[in-house]
């Protein structure tokens, strides 16, 4: 079955969600210096705290517009 682009976009956001969570988990058992060396290599200085939870915004509101454009149609 081939998706739509949307589908296929939310689909790709939603395994971008579960890799950020494994990312984040992997986080945080690092050491404060490991840490420290991520957060310097990030280009803004995020933590992947910050990613995850960045991830998680983002995909809860896309579908809950996509959800409300369907019961509009």
């Amino acid at each position: 079955m081939t998706m739509n682009p949307m589908d296929d976009f939310l689909y790709q956001l939603n395994k971008y969600v579960e890799y950020s969570t494994e990312l984040r988990s992997s986080y945080e058992h690092l050491t404060e210096h490991e840490k420290s060396i991520i957060r310097e290599s990030h280009p803004y200085g995020s933590e992947p705290e910050t990613i995850t939870q960045q991830a998680y915004d983002w995909h809860d509101t896309l579908f809950k517009k996509v959800e409300n454009e369907k019961s509009r149609s």
